[in-house]
């Protein structure tokens, strides 16, 4: 299957040989991406995440990210998986730290500032056991620092794989949560 999709994109880099319309300031482009905890105790199918988010780029080749995610992760207690949700906002700015001359493959560092609501256990402080947790429901607020790898597909299509970690000061469950991710970016304007 990971043969078929290189194939896949070899082929569109092939065909595609316009690559002058890349990264113009002013350009909107609507971003959806997926993404797994690294301090994962279960399956990826009990831990997960996803973003949406509409970027806008700067005339440097920078550019601004606005999204919002949802985070899903299973905590170890006993032979319990109690969940924990965290829904959250994002406000970014993306400084490209490097990029090959044809702007096919580029690298990214971005700052983000996050804040959302973190739910613990449905809301249930009441275990399964009679035990009571302590973790609180809440918002929290806090930073995000990302490193992205993106790929132009075609002047309109982006892939990419990025690596987060949060730092959250207020949250019940710990102050520093990272995960990493893949995702597609399309150029709208």
């Amino acid at each position: 299957m990971v043969i078929r999709i290189i194939l896949i994109i070899g082929f569109f880099w092939w065909i595609n040989p316009i690559h002058a319309q890349r990264l113009l300031g002013g350009e909107n482009g609507l971003q959806l991406a997926t993404n797994v905890p690294f301090n994962s105790t279960d399956a990826m199918s009990k831990n997960y995440g996803f973003q949406l988010a509409m970027t806008v780029n700067t005339a440097s080749g920078n550019y601004w990210k606005f999204g919002t995610a949802y985070q899903r992760k299973t905590l170890n207690y006993k032979e319990w998986q109690l969940p924990y949700d965290f829904y959250n906002g994002q406000i970014g700015y993306f400084l490209q730290a490097f990029s090959n001359h044809r702007k096919n493959i580029l690298l990214y560092v971005g700052v983000s500032g996050v804040a959302g609501y973190e739910v613990f256990n449905n809301d249930a402080s009441l275990l399964q056991d009679g035990a009571t947790l302590h973790n609180k429901s809440g918002f929290v607020y806090g930073g995000v620092g990302t490193l992205s790898l993106e790929s132009y597909v075609s002047n309109r299509w982006v892939l990419f794989g990025f690596s987060e970690i949060n730092y959250l000061p207020k949250s019940e469950l710990t102050q520093w949560q990272s995960q990493f991710g893949v995702g597609t970016r399309i150029i709208i304007n």
